[in-house]
């Protein structure tokens, strides 16, 4: 495993978000993993699935009565996963 990560460091593990838009597109979607994987991240696990509302507003808790708020929680309800 210490040759795939390059590194003797631990693994850090950072999520990736993908707007719907993005994924509804293949291309663009190839060049969102192409960028990540050019920029030395690993994709570990992938997975797709539609939130709803309820699940973006407990992901988005910390952000309570902001104006952002508003706003991811009512782009999470049409988001993927990825």
């Amino acid at each position: 495993m210490a040759s795939i990560l390059r590194s003797p460091q631990a693994l850090q593990l950072t999520l990736a978000l993908i707007k719907p838009d993005a994924v509804a597109h293949p291309l663009i979607l190839e060049a969102v993993h192409q960028q990540i994987l050019s920029n030395k991240f690993l994709i570990v696990r992938m997975r797709e699935l539609l939130w709803r509302k309820e699940d973006c507003q407990k992901f988005y808790q910390e952000h309570e009565g902001k104006e952002v708020e508003v706003q991811k929680v009512a782009l999470g309800t049409r988001m993927k996963v990825s």
